[in-house]
């Protein structure tokens, strides 16, 4: 009876895991069409579930997708995958993965190019790249984002942007900032070199972002003449992420 329990546990090893090795090489494009039917951001689906790469557009935004199935995150009950992200000369890499109806980024680093702020927002943008370090998130589609930590530097430089219908300069100073989670918030906390508060960003569930932005900051507008204690919020704007939505 001992050996034949041993015997049928290996049968049933040996066959889950060759099921699962099955499912590993499933075409990617026919998942994608499978389980992704009113997909319009995923195109020219190369490979399979193990490893593989498309193009992707949300709203102006375009580019590719790679990824490496990391198997033993089965263990831990979670789809996860190494991923790299590119839309230009823009390239974030890091964990990204699936587990219990969270999406979970891990160990994300990178830089976002100039031509991708403007993508977003066409402005003209420092020529100066933003480098993302070690950043982690847990995001959930009804509760928003769970987790989260890391944080970024940028150079800065000189910002050329229209408000209320006229052009305005800003010479923006080297930034820091540090990523939190909050009420279901990504929070985004922009500070200067010396520590001091710049800005203020929360993007929630929806992507829907609001930027605060403090008499500091706008200090370094040429043709800025307002009066307020430094650390005061004197901006407010909500707006999509991006223009389309997710």
């Amino acid at each position: 009876m001992i050996k034949k329990a041993k015997y049928m546990s290996w049968l049933i090893f040996v066959v889950i895991t060759f099921l699962i090795f099955v499912v590993l090489q499933i075409p990617a494009s026919w998942l994608v069409a499978k389980f992704y039917k009113n997909n319009n951001s995923l195109h020219n689906v190369f490979g399979n579930f193990w490893s593989g790469q498309a193009d992707w557009q949300n709203g102006q935004l375009r580019g590719t997708i790679t990824w490496d199935y990391r198997p033993l995150d089965l263990l831990l009950l979670k789809v996860a995958a190494n991923t790299e992200i590119r839309t230009g000369t823009t390239q974030l890499n890091g964990i990204v993965g699936y587990q219990f109806g969270n999406i979970t980024a891990q160990s994300v680093k990178g830089s976002i190019a100039p031509e991708t702020l403007s993508t977003l927002q066409a402005w003209q943008w420092p020529n100066t790249r933003i480098q993302v370090n070690h950043l982690n998130l847990k995001y959930n589609k009804s509760s928003g984002f769970e987790s989260a930590n890391g944080d970024f530097q940028w150079g800065g430089g000189e910002l050329i942007y229209h408000y209320l219908e006229r052009q305005e300069k800003m010479n923006v100073p080297s930034l820091k900032g540090s990523f939190v989670s909050d009420n279901g918030k990504l929070i985004l906390d922009v500070r200067d070199q010396r520590d001091q508060k710049l800005a203020y960003l929360a993007l929630d569930a929806a992507f829907m972002l609001d930027t605060q932005l403090t008499q500091r900051l706008l200090m370094n507008v040429q043709s800025y003449d307002g009066k307020a204690s430094m650390d005061t919020y004197v901006i407010s704007i909500r707006q999509p992420l991006i223009t389309g939505g997710f």
